[in-house]
């Protein structure tokens, strides 16, 4: 690139703006990091792909403060998830079911929710266009990438076929499996997409989204269940049941269930394509249609009616979406390569089974994020490290979602063999115990929250409990205010926007007799930790819902857990949400097996846990080089 063309600089540029590209520049801007992002497409594609967003991502959309769209206009809690084997009864009693609507993986949030992801989109670019500092360029084509020891150099074409060019510190492709950043930059320099699944299943099956709109007395006069006495409502949910259903039927396994707010009646509905069949030819509306009619066939008797059948209306369906689509569990064997990296699904693809494709992208933007925000800050040259810690945490997380998505998807795949029903009875027989059924009912969360396993370079401290994902739980004001009646979550008081430390501290009090102590304790942290730490952001909370603060002088700073009832009462908290269904208000106390202090990173992982003061102001010390920077 000639030197004396017209150039624009920022520090981050990102190349594509789906949910992980977007949830990237968020967070960024939420840094005051300077980026760009260049999106190829002119707007938020229509097309609902991924549907579904775990806990773990609900909490990321809390953290760029769009939770309140969560619930009302993205989607709704995803619910009972249903292993059936029936490829005509929907109502089938399942062999195995895990229920989502609890409130017991850790975060504060149900266990998965089913979204409409042009919403989700829309509502995380929102987010990120409230931040100056961060720009986002549609109709944008990348063209060319250049590299030199300080900067990545990029040129795109805009809307109007005008080239221009970029430079910026770092540059993350977020531009999908077929992308320009991956395909045509870093695979030329020794950048490969792997196979890493023990599972070996590469298949290729077609999604249908599906639009419903329930017949009436009016529309459909005829209509055999209206003498019965049923309701339009009562239709829909009898032909297109709530709970999302894995169908492990050895003739064609398919996966369906409702997605997106209730009000818009989508439906999801994906099969395999078997040897011999043409991918698109099963995709067409015909065959599809041939797919689905049984699911939505009831015999005349199950209703005790003359008819031979009772099908619900053809005319009640639009096919929003029919694509086949092949999908295979691939990583590529680094995510990094100088000053390029990648990010979402241009650095890894999983298998539907496990819902992991949106969460999975969220979870690379925001472990990516400090460490660019953190490079950037101290200007330093070792960023190598910095990525490659981020490389080898994600590499660990990948492979325990890629655990549960194998395990779902090895129920829905298996067919008709003598293990499979061995692994039926067993499951059936576990439902008649009730804490058996618990431990069943927990699905991929009954492994608790995330833990990285040390290893030399990852930035916390594995002997004080570092790499732990901080639980979240429900917390109010200690204070004589009206204030002292909110309730909030734990991550919205501890990373408050005025906050400027790159780390938090939080102190676990058991009562309100040392909190002057505490605070006088704590304020040598500053220059101890090269300011990533600060003793005037640090967050108290008190391990009771019932603090008695008369008789001391508290400040803003102060909270008390708060019980789930508190939470299910609070309306612009649990609006269209299950209420906190085993809900522990101690689990930030238990997760860091009651230690005082804790050091948290911007990502909600543990830097590191102590008891005593003399632990911390050794800890900090050391932080500088645990993360790399001396």
């Amino acid at each position: 690139m000639a030197a004396n063309d017209t150039i624009e600089t920022t520090d981050v540029l990102i190349v594509g703006c789906g949910p992980t590209g977007a949830l990237l520049t968020a967070l960024l801007g939420q840094f005051g990091v300077q980026n760009m992002v260049l999106e190829k497409e002119a707007r938020v594609t229509d097309d609902p792909r991924g549907i579904t967003l775990d806990e773990d991502g609900i909490r990321l959309l809390q953290e760029i403060g769009i939770y309140d769209k969560v619930y009302t206009e993205m989607g709704s809690s995803l619910g009972m998830v249903h292993f059936i084997t029936s490829k005509t009864n929907l109502h089938q009693k399942p062999f195995l079911k895990f229920n989502m609507n609890t409130t017991e993986g850790g975060t504060g949030h149900v266990g998965v929710i089913s979204v409409r992801q042009p919403i989700l989109e829309k509502y995380v670019r929102l987010a990120a266009s409230r931040h100056s500092s961060s720009q986002l360029r549609s109709s944008c084509t990348v063209k060319q990438i250049e590299e030199d020891e300080n900067w990545v150099y990029c040129q795109y074409s805009d809307a109007s076929g005008a080239k221009k060019r970029v430079r910026s510190r770092f540059l993350v492709g977020c531009d999908g499996k077929t992308g320009f950043t991956r395909k045509s930059y870093l695979e030329p320099k020794g950048l490969l997409m792997e196979q890493i699944s023990s599972f070996g299943y590469n298949e290729t099956w077609v999604a249908m989204n599906l639009k419903l709109t329930p017949p009436t007395t009016e529309s459909h006069p005829s209509f055999p269940l209206w003498k019965l006495g049923y309701t339009p409502e009562q239709v829909y949910d009898l032909f297109f049941p709530p709970s999302f259903r894995f169908i492990c039927n050895t003739e064609r396994p398919a996966v369906c269930g409702r997605f997106g707010p209730a009000a818009d009646r989508l439906w999801r509905l994906e099969f395999v394509v078997q040897k011999g069949e043409d991918p698109m030819l099963m995709s067409s509306d015909a065959k599809t249609m041939e797919i689905l009619m049984p699911y939505i066939t009831h015999p005349g008797s199950k209703h005790r009616i003359s008819d031979s059948s009772i099908q619900f209306p053809v005319d009640c369906i639009k096919v929003l979406r029919s694509r086949p689509f092949a999908f295979s569990a691939r990583r590529c064997n680094k995510f990094s390569v100088d000053r390029v990296l990648l990010a979402g699904d241009a650095a890894h693809v999983f298998p539907p089974f496990g819902g992991q494709g949106i969460a999975s992208g969220f979870r690379d933007a925001s472990g990516l994020a400090w460490r660019l925000a953190l490079a950037i800050r101290e200007n330093t040259k070792n960023y190598d490290r910095l990525f490659s810690g981020w490389f080898e945490e994600r590499k660990q997380q990948l492979q325990l979602s890629l655990a549960k998505t194998i395990r779902n998807g090895k129920l829905c795949t298996q067919g008709n063999t003598w293990r499979f029903t061995i692994m039926k009875l067993f499951f059936l027989f576990f439902q008649l115990i009730p804490v058996l059924n618990r431990k069943l009912e927990k699905g991929p969360r009954r492994d608790g929250m995330i833990r990285y396993n040390w290893r030399d370079g990852l930035p916390f401290l594995g002997d004080s409990y570092g790499g732990l994902s901080l639980p979240q739980v429900y917390c109010s004001p200690v204070s004589s205010s009206p204030k002292a009646l909110e309730i909030m979550f734990t991550d919205d008081v501890i990373f408050q926007k005025s906050k400027k430390g790159m780390f938090q501290l939080v102190v676990l009090m058991e009562s309100l007799a040392d909190l002057g102590t505490t605070r006088k304790s704590i304020l040598g942290i500053d220059d101890l930790s090269n300011h990533h730490l600060l003793a005037e952001e640090a967050t108290f909370i008190v391990q009771t819902p019932a603090v008695n603060c008369n008789a001391v002088d508290v400040g803003n700073d102060v909270f008390r857990i708060a019980t789930a009832e508190e939470f299910a009462a609070t309306e612009s908290l649990c609006r269209n949400r299950p209420a906190p269904q085993y809900y522990d208000m101690y689990r930030i106390k238990k997760g860091l097996h009651g230690k005082k202090f804790a050091i948290v990173r911007p990502d909600r992982f543990l830097y590191a846990a102590c008891d005593t003061i003399d632990q911390l102001h050794r800890i900090c010390k050391g932080m500088r080089r645990t993360l790399g920077l001396e």
